[in-house]
């Protein structure tokens, strides 16, 4: 028994459910992973249902156009770092998202994902509704992570070590031992360096992928400034030419 989890929901929760999608990549043509924590916004029963029903065993295809996928403000602010580790200004973050597509159905080489599948309006453990409880089988967020730790990220990791990404980029720092948990290993040495105020750590982890944690992109507090983001970008790309070149 995993712990009060639903069948329904242990089916879900194992499977690619909180991903918006795209190219997982592989060993011999590895992709750029970007982890969130979890979807915003926030699920309701109806919706939360409706997604329980979907089969979550196959890979989402990913955002069906470029301007979608910017619709949204944490995609564009993600959107700006990729556009750094490209090697180009950040400004020019609209046209990167139209040519290279990242995360858009049929292209390649980018894949984004999230820690956790239910979407909540925040982290706050508060916003767990009551009538959840039912069809997930938790009494509480608090309970619906603990299973999420157990059984979710070592399915995660099953995901990374199949697939070896070049680098997974994750964003909330508060978060790096549950993106440690999915990623890396607890013995995997993180190295924290600081731009503009803003820590950033990173380690290589035993499959070769580059994991980066990152404040969150989208509050003051975060990784906010243009500035800031093409310095963290900037250096991500020397990480990764660094390890190209000793690996």
């Amino acid at each position: 028994m995993r712990l009060n989890a639903t069948k329904i929901f242990e089916q879900w929760g194992l499977g690619f459910s909180g991903c918006d999608g795209g190219d997982l990549g592989t060993p011999t043509s590895r992709s750029v992973w970007v982890c969130g924590i979890e979807w915003g916004g926030g699920h309701d029963l109806e919706g939360l249902l409706r997604h329980m029903h979907e089969d979550m065993a196959a890979v989402p295809a990913g955002y069906s156009c470029w301007k979608e996928n910017i619709s949204y403000i944490f995609n564009w602010q993600v959107m700006k770092l990729l556009t750094a580790l490209a090697g180009e200004n950040v400004s020019n973050y609209k046209k990167f998202a139209e040519t290279a597509k990242p995360f858009i159905e049929g292209n390649f080489g980018y894949f984004k994902m999230n820690l956790y599948p239910i979407a909540f309006r925040n982290t706050d453990s508060s916003n767990w509704k009551n009538e959840f409880s039912q069809i997930t089988g938790f009494t509480s967020k608090s309970e619906y992570l603990t299973w999420c730790k157990e059984f979710r990220l070592p399915q995660i990791r099953q995901w990374a070590q199949k697939n070896k990404p070049e680098i997974i980029i994750c964003l909330g720092k508060t978060y790096i031992d549950d993106f440690t948990a999915a990623f890396a290993c607890p013995d995997d040495e993180f190295i924290t360096e600081t731009f503009d105020g803003r820590e950033i750590s990173w380690a290589v982890n035993a499959d070769g992928t580059l994991v980066v944690v990152l404040p969150f992109m989208v509050n003051r507090n975060g990784l906010v400034r243009n500035v800031t983001i093409q310095k963290v970008g900037d250096h991500i790309k020397r990480l990764r030419n660094r390890l190209t070149e000793t690996g």
